[in-house]
């Protein structure tokens, strides 16, 4: 069964030489790691050209557009049974790999996704909890799970993202050709928002599916200050990214697919608006916001933002709460004691996982970037989740032995 990964870049080629060995360090012959290039005019065809590796295929959308349509693009130039997209500053944890597979040949899900450590690149001025990882006893060692598609429904429609993982992925999780294609319009296009990948997390869901989750990372999310999920939220801050911030929003403009809510300022106005996208083109079975609960979330965003993009953010909330007849939820999302409440939630949300974790460095013979976080990832967690799969350790007891390879 051919896997294939998929590493949509542009213009990160010091990123990419790195994510890119992660999975070439995959001791696997039926993967095909196809780099989609969005016309970039740094050395990226170069770094991919010096990677000799008969799995690795270079693709170029010939000139520059959207994500999403990078994303289009790369998905209808691969080959795989099954879909795995990461970003050019990610990486797969390659000794873990052989374990993916296994789930996918036993149960043949539409759709696994797992847990994944979180990894900032040790860059000047940049961040902080950089050049580590953290480590958590719940992300690590569980067994593949089925979601509650319901469950996760609800989570959707009430705006919670702090609670949104898991959800079914194509990024940083893989997906089945053939529910890819059960997702799409019917002109075969399956991206249809500006987020492709949230999208294709609630596309999946409302569309339904056999869906595993597994407490256990396959890949590592990497962030630095090239990330596109980094650059949305330096938007309408001070943040020294503002500037990529905005070049990256003028250039998602361009694309001629658009979300039915303006493009914004604020991740979680994005999610809902990308929420809303999805009920715009397929709008059975129907997905039913509760907007007070989404409001609270984007206001509670706001808040971070500069006056100006502030006054930006409040006059679009108030347009869209106008459109969908829900002034009331709105007006009663402003409330103090909502406010508190949730960030109360969110606070213990964030947290509790820490109360059994440990952080580490991921600097190997004075090397630090995402390579070197997917070796030390593999060096502690070893092949241990093969027993743990076949009921021959405990979940706990794999965390045990972790612990003491720390």
């Amino acid at each position: 069964m051919l896997i294939s990964i998929v590493i949509p870049t542009r213009d990160r080629a010091r990123y990419l030489r790195h994510s890119l060995a992660t999975a070439t360090a995959i001791d696997d012959d039926a993967i095909e790691i196809l780099v989609s290039d969005n016309a970039s005019i740094d050395e990226t065809r170069q770094v991919v050209s010096e990677v000799q590796d008969p799995r690795v295929r270079y693709v170029n959308t010939g000139a520059r557009v959207s994500m999403r349509q990078n994303f289009e693009f790369a998905l209808h130039q691969s080959k795989g049974e099954y879909v795995i997209f990461f970003g050019d500053d990610d990486g797969m944890i390659p000794g873990q790999f052989p374990f993916l597979r296994s789930i996918l040949e036993d149960r043949h899900p539409d759709a696994l996704s797992w847990d994944y450590p979180v990894y900032g690149w040790p860059v000047a001025g940049y961040g902080n909890r950089v050049g580590g990882l953290r480590f958590v006893r719940d992300h690590a060692f569980g067994k593949p799970r089925a979601l509650d598609v319901g469950e996760r429904v609800q989570v959707a429609e009430t705006g919670r993202l702090d609670l949104f993982h898991p959800m079914p992925a194509i990024y940083h999780g893989c997906i089945s050709r053939r529910f890819l294609t059960n997702l799409a319009r019917k002109d075969g296009t399956v991206f249809l928002a500006r987020s492709p990948d949230t999208y294709v997390n609630y596309r999946a869901i409302q569309h339904g599916g056999m869906f595993l989750h597994c407490h256990h990372p396959f890949s590592i999310n990497g962030h630095s200050p090239a990330s596109n999920g980094g650059n949305l939220a330096a938007q309408g801050t001070k943040a020294e990214k503002k500037e990529l911030a905005e070049r990256f929003s003028k250039e998602r403009a361009t694309d001629p697919v658009d979300d039915v809510v303006p493009l914004s300022k604020s991740v979680p106005f994005g999610f809902l608006g990308t929420l809303e996208t999805v009920r715009a083109h397929f709008p059975e079975p129907a997905m039913r916001p509760d907007y007070k609960s989404w409001y609270l979330s984007v206001l509670l965003d706001i808040r971070k933002k500069d006056t100006e993009t502030q006054r930006e953010l409040h006059g679009m909330l108030e347009d869209h709460a106008r459109k969908t007849d829900s002034e009331d939820a709105l007006n009663a999302a402003k409330s103090p004691m909502a406010a508190h409440l949730r960030k109360l939630a969110m606070t213990w949300t964030k947290n509790r996982s820490k109360l059994h974790s440990f952080r580490t460095s991921t600097e190997i013979d004075g090397a630090n970037n995402i390579l070197t976080a997917a070796l030390t990832c593999d060096r502690l967690l070893a092949d241990d989740y093969h027993a743990v799969l076949r009921d021959e350790l405990t979940q706990k007891n794999a965390w045990s032995k972790l612990k003491a390879r720390r």
